[in-house]
């Protein structure tokens, strides 16, 4: 099913062979991204955020995220370079700047903050330039989603 999946999605365009000829994701290509997560199972809606760079709604594992583009050239919103997955949690059990420090160390790549409000947010950059592996796209989302999870048990009852 995966490989059926894959092969469509070059097929259509939307991810690019490398010199490996290996499948690639990168922030270049928005939509390539958005079809890589609905290809590993999960939801993505292509999107524009306030500055009109491009960006994706995501349902991840149950856990609703966005995947914000970064270093976009400035006039066409294009060209992007990286990507930064969030994660904004309400928590119901207290979660305090020692927990997000715990958390930090304890889960590579992620990053937590707690908001003046007391919201959580969870940030997770990745570079993609010219393009990663689909394998290694693919892990960093499965860790992003791990990552959530585990968020997920600490700020909620």
């Amino acid at each position: 099913m995966m490989v059926k999946s894959l092969l469509a999605a070059l097929a259509a365009g939307v991810l690019v062979p490398s010199a490996a000829n290996a499948a690639t994701v990168s922030a270049i290509r928005p939509e390539g991204v958005a079809e890589a997560l609905k290809n590993l199972g999960y939801t993505a809606e292509l999107a524009r955020d306030a500055s009109g760079d491009p960006l994706i709604n995501a349902d991840i594992g149950g856990w609703q995220a966005a995947l914000l583009f970064y270093e976009c050239n400035p006039k066409t919103h294009d060209g992007c370079q990286s990507l930064q997955f969030v994660a904004n949690f309400t928590p119901e059990k207290k979660f305090t700047a020692e927990d997000a420090l715990r958390f930090n160390r304890n889960t590579r790549f992620a990053s937590v903050s707690i908001g003046k409000d007391q919201s959580v947010m969870m940030t997770w950059d990745l570079v993609t330039g010219k393009g990663i592996d689909l394998e290694v796209f693919s892990n960093s989302v499965d860790m992003f989603r791990s990552a959530m999870d585990t968020l997920g048990t600490e700020v909620f009852k």
